[in-house]
């Protein structure tokens, strides 16, 4: 053996060795600030963590009124993880809301209704969830994340969601811009399906502008399925 390989492992059993050392080092540190009662990791409890969108949460549903959106309330914008959370982990959750109200997460600027500019000639795919079910928290929290994470692709597509809460019982639905591009649409359902971990359960996409235009009592035909 070369005393140039030698010379090279000798230095890497030294780093070895070192690491082990500095390990054990910082485990009978920790170990001494569990003793005193120090039980939290060194971080700054000032520094937040921006999302790449800004959003807000609204509510509507919980008055006695019959006109679409009279009741609609601003709960809170929020551009941070934290915010995010600190809002979401304070609001009443979702399977104890009465029958007729919904939550409405959408993008800064944008109004949850199918008339605002950005979401009239977009749709949105749908999710029913039996009324006996104990999934809806769930659910719901999983689709919060994936469109404030932005796990979709295009992401700019993504308008909001839709939690609604009903004797016949819950939706979920998920909002976006563009109901003509059947590709992107039909791509946005199958990763919110994989999101949810959603197997043999179907999805219909609707229109907005099918969901003012038809009949309802003779039903609305599906634009697209899953």
């Amino acid at each position: 053996m070369s005393n140039e390989k030698k010379i090279n492992e000798k230095e890497t059993e030294k780093e070895k060795i070192n690491e082990k050392e500095t390990v054990k080092e910082n485990e009978k540190l920790e170990e001494k600030d569990i003793k005193k009662g120090h039980y939290t990791l060194d971080f700054d409890p000032q520094q937040k963590h921006p999302l790449n969108n800004k959003w807000t949460m609204w509510v509507d549903g919980y008055s006695n009124s019959k006109k679409w959106g009279e009741d609609m309330k601003k709960i809170l914008d929020f551009e941070t993880v934290e915010d995010f959370w600190g809002m979401f982990n304070n609001l009443v959750s979702v399977s104890k809301l009465k029958h007729g109200t919904n939550f409405h997460l959408f993008k800064y600027g944008i109004r949850p209704e199918w008339e605002d500019e950005v979401n009239i000639n977009g749709g949105k795919w749908n999710l029913r969830i039996n009324r006996q079910s104990s999934k809806l928290e769930n659910l719901w929290l999983d689709t919060v994340l994936s469109i404030i994470g932005e796990r979709f692709e295009p992401e700019e597509e993504i308008c909001g969601a839709v939690v609604s809460i009903r004797n016949s019982g819950d939706r979920i639905a998920l909002w976006s811009k563009t109901a003509a591009n059947k590709e992107v649409q039909m791509e946005i359902g199958k990763t919110w399906k994989q999101e949810l971990q959603l197997k043999g359960i179907r999805m219909s996409y609707l229109t907005h502008k099918s969901s003012l235009s038809t009949n309802k009592r003779g039903g609305l035909q599906a634009t697209y399925e899953l």
